[in-house]
Order: C-alpha cells, then structure tokens, then sequence
C-alpha cells in the first residue's frame, strides 16, 4: 500500500451536514468517508490530515490509534474528536479495499448478509426539518413541497421549548407510513417526542399529563398506515425521566415493536436497566456512546435488546466490530443509526453486512431529493442495500452534485 498524500473534505448541506472526507494515497488512489455532523469538524478534520500525511494508508489501527494519542488533551474518550476518527477511519477502510480491488464486506472476512435490509425514518409525520451542526433549525437548502417539510422556529436548537411547531396529524402519519411501504420498506422509526409529548418545562424530562393517550393514537395510526408485516421502531431522543418512559412504553407496547429507542440519557446506565425489566417493549439505544467501553455496562446487563451505534462517530470499524460481537455473544441485535448521506450509508452497509446479528440500517433521508445523486449507481431499492462485487465501499460520488449542495461557505476537497 501507498502513503497518504492528502485528506480533505466538502459538507452537503441536507436534512443534516454530511461531511465527506476524501483520502488520496500517493499512488492516486482515493478512498471516501462521511463523519456525523459536529460543529468545527472539517477543521478538526483538517489537522488530523496534517499529522498523518505521509502514513502508510495501510495501518489503519497505527494511524487510530496515533490519532487517539494526539487528540487525548482534547477529549479523545469521547465527543466530537470520534465524529473525525469514525470518517477517517472509514475513507481508509474504503481506500485499502479499492486498491486491493475488493468489496469493503470482503476485505472485512465476509457477509452474512448478501443484502443490507434499511428502516425508513419518518420522523414525526411531516417531513424532516433541516438542523445545523448545533441542532438549529435552519431554511430548508432545497426546493419541497409544504407538505415534506416539519414546521419548525427557524434559529432555535431543537430540543428548546417550541422549537418544533407542528401539531401532530394522525392522518398524515399514516400517510407517510403507508408511503414508506410502498417504497419496499418493512421496517419503519417514527419520533414519539413531537409537540403534544415533549416536555413543557425548562430542564424538564416529564411526559405530560395525560399525553400518553396521544402516543397511542400515533401508534394506532402508523400500524394502520404501515399495513400487516411492517416491523417498528419509535425514537424518544433521551428525553424523558423514569416514570415518564414507563408511561410511554405501556401506549405502544401493543403493536409491532422492534425496539424504543433512547428513551433515557445514554449515561443513565442504571436507569436503562431498571427500565428494561419494567416494560416488555425492546429498548434500543447508542447512538451517543464512543467506543466499546462505553457499550459494555448496557451489553453485558441485557438493558438494551437493540444496540444502535452510529459508524460516524463510533470511533472506527475496530470499535463497532467489538460491539457488534459484544452483543451477538448475549443474543443481542445491532441496528446501526444513520443520519448520512449516500457515502455514510454504503459504508455502513459494507460493516453491517458482515455481522451475523445485524438487524437493520437506518435511512434518514426520505426527504433529500439529491441523496440519490450524490453517487453513480442505485443504492437503496426497495428497502435494501445490496452487496455488489464493487471495490470498496461499492459506490462513487458524484463530484458535480456534491458542489452543487455544498454548504456555503465551505471547501470541495481543496488541499
């Protein structure tokens, strides 16, 4: 293998920042990843490019593990550092399968999986809004319907009191439901933390009074939309307190429930437990936790039944393999969460491919008419992924695109 010549990025501007990394080796061959969005990240990026320039692209746990040892003052057990190690970690990853002339599932010893089976993200009904790298609802960067956007207070985080504005419409959630299906998806997540059940206090975490008999309408009207065979999942954005989650596992633990998802903080590992031998609804949950140090109390205790890492900000393939295999050996499943673009997403079908306990791949994107464009072939059809004999991670972007919905303000891949 070849020496690193360069690492740059480009932001897309969509539904999220899709930040993509290109990695060229001095032979010319480039390798691609995507990191979660975070704010500062193409220049965090940047520097870790400086440091490892002249590496062998090859040692990929050599230039981590250099990488983890230079960020330590900053925080490298954790944060936003990860965002940048999980895209450099993946554009290398991408690099070494395309000049070995491999798929990424291949080099990674195999697929259990010879097609990566995808969940629609409904979010609450509407469609998504478009936040910024601090949550902040910002103006939608494309041209939509009225009827694809959630309304939203423009500037405002999303999880500030009345930063979501839309009142919920079962009929539209079903709508949206039935939509999904018909595109050939058999597992659909919708947001239970909508106007109506988030809390209405400062600091708080309470559900409501009463609200739960608004959760249960939402559930009734998805099932209805959805149709028989339609598995599901419903996302509580580690929102809520104790008492408040028991109340929202019991209005929907009588309909098809493949997991709740972050019901609790992350780091209420004992609330976790407790939860989960309190209701019979699955939990879900770990997008917000680094490495899998952090994914060890919450396996090892059974307290989630669906472990959902994010493979932008995990910290590595090494990382999330660990937890994949963590789980398994509890009989646990492992649903990636995925709010990336095309790149994020076909890499993180290549990983999830390969572990036998791999449930599905979130696709949030519904709404971006340009996540299909961003690359040269058919990603997502009819709710799969499929694993090709494509080097790498089986897809090319598509450069003109990626200017075209660059975010303002920022570099396409300049050194």
């Amino acid at each position: 293998m070849s020496k690193i010549r360069s690492i740059t990025t480009a932001v897309v501007a969509a539904n999220f920042d899709w930040t993509l990394i290109r990695i060229e080796s001095e032979s010319g061959a480039v390798g691609w990843g995507e990191s979660f969005f975070a704010p500062g990240l193409p220049e965090i990026i940047r520097e870790m490019g400086e440091l490892v320039r002249g590496d062998d692209a090859a040692d990929i746990e050599v230039i981590g593990a250099r990488l983890r040892a230079a960020t330590s003052g900053a925080g490298s057990v954790g944060g936003i550092i990860h965002n940048a190690l999980s895209g450099i970690d993946g554009a290398l990853w991408d690099l070494n399968a395309r000049e070995l002339g491999v798929p990424l599932w291949r080099l990674l010893g195999g697929a259990f999986h010879k097609s990566v089976r995808v969940y629609a993200d409904c979010h609450g009904g509407a469609g998504l809004m478009s936040l910024g790298p601090m949550l902040d609802i910002r103006p939608i960067p494309w041209l939509a319907e009225p009827d694809q956007v959630a309304a939203g207070a423009v500037g405002k985080s999303l999880f500030d009191l009345g930063a979501e504005t839309e009142a919920v419409d079962l009929d539209l959630l079903a709508s949206r439901a039935r939509a999904a299906v018909q595109k050939g998806f058999d597992a659909l997540k919708f947001d239970l933390d909508v106007p109506g059940l988030v809390p209405v206090r400062v600091g708080s975490r309470a559900l409501p009074p009463g609200a739960e008999a608004l959760a249960r309408d939402m559930a009734d009207a998805i099932v209805d939309g959805a149709g028989p065979g339609v598995e599901l999942a419903f996302d509580l954005h580690w929102r809520y307190d104790m008492a408040s989650a028991v109340r929202l596992a019991a209005a929907v633990d009588h309909v098809p429930v493949m997991w709740l998802e972050d019901p609790l903080p992350p780091e209420n590992v004992s609330g976790l437990i407790a939860l989960s031998q309190r209701t019979r609804v699955p939990l879900g949950g770990g997008e917000n936790l680094i490495g899998h140090r952090s994914f060890a109390p919450v396996i090892s205790a059974g307290a989630l039944a669906v472990v959902t890492p994010d493979l932008g900000k995990v910290g590595g393939v090494a990382e999330a393999r660990r937890i994949a295999a963590d789980a398994a050996d509890r009989g646990l499943s492992i649903a990636p969460h995925n709010i990336a673009g095309p790149i994020g997403t076909a890499f993180a079908a290549q990983v999830s491919a390969t572990w036998p306990n791999f449930l599905a791949l979130e696709y949030h994107a519904q709404d971006v008419p340009f996540f299909a464009d961003l690359v040269d072939a058919p990603l997502i059809e009819r709710g799969q992924i499929a694993m090709t004999e494509r080097p790498g991670i089986g897809v090319e972007p598509v450069l003109e695109v990626i200017r075209r919905w660059a975010k303002p303000g920022t570099t396409v891949f300049e050194k």
